[in-house]
């Protein structure tokens, strides 16, 4: 018999425990940090100010043991077409951060410069899914589709006037579950393209993936919370 766990709404309590999951469990597995050998002291502040930032918003999730212990979760942030920079979707580049973290964090803002260019006219505001993850012994059990939903309740959607999800997604997993869920790609690029300064490319993944995603789906095509 599967142990059974709970998925709850991720409060700002959580942000520790959340933290501690992101270096443990997400920062190994991530394809891009990972093949760049971004330092985990550079990608720490990093995560801490995402996490704080996701749960300024009542959409994020942690799925915990009987423990407490976290053993998956999806930050989600709100982002609106009239954010500036690191306001919503973007991330800073700190003076002094190695070349290869440069690289990242530049891809990641390269992925939504165009954002609202490609999103449909009538969205003004979308729910962004900025870390979506499961450890180790609890994949393949159906978590990751059930934290899609799990905390979008239609009076929150509404309160917020969001019209779409969207997610930059780099791992080959995470880009499957979502074509599979609906969601569009209407970016992406390729890490063939990311080049260190003399011209080589230094982002080669080791899971299949070729590129950055940024998918979207209209909030209509999801079956709300109620």
């Amino acid at each position: 018999m599967q142990e059974k766990l709970i998925y709850r709404l991720a409060e700002r309590s959580d942000a520790p425990g959340i933290l501690e999951y992101m270096l443990v469990h997400f920062f190994p597995e991530e394809p891009c940090s990972k093949a760049l050998k971004i330092d985990i002291s550079e990608i720490e502040p990093i995560y801490e100010a995402l996490i704080y930032r996701c749960l300024d918003f009542p959409f994020s999730t942690v799925v915990t043991r009987q423990s407490g212990e976290i053993v998956a979760c999806l930050l989600n942030s709100i982002w609106r077409r009239d954010d500036q920079d690191c306001e919503g979707a973007d991330y800073e580049v700190e003076e002094g951060a190695t070349e290869n973290m440069v690289k990242f964090l530049k891809m990641l803002n390269q992925c939504h410069e165009d954002f609202w260019t490609l999103a449909p006219s009538d969205i003004h505001v979308v729910l962004h899914r900025e870390i979506s993850s499961v450890s180790d012994g609890y994949k393949r059990r159906g978590i990751a589709t059930k934290m899609l939903t799990a905390n979008m309740t239609r009076e929150n959607i509404d309160a917020y006037n969001v019209g779409g999800v969207i997610s930059e997604t780099s791992s080959f997993a995470n880009q499957v579950l979502l074509e599979k869920n609906g969601f569009k790609c209407l970016k992406e690029i390729p890490y063939s393209s990311i080049l260190d300064s003399q011209g080589n490319q230094i982002l080669k993944t080791d899971d299949g993936s070729e590129g950055l995603r940024l998918n979207m789906k209209r909030i209509e095509h999801f079956k709300l919370v109620d």
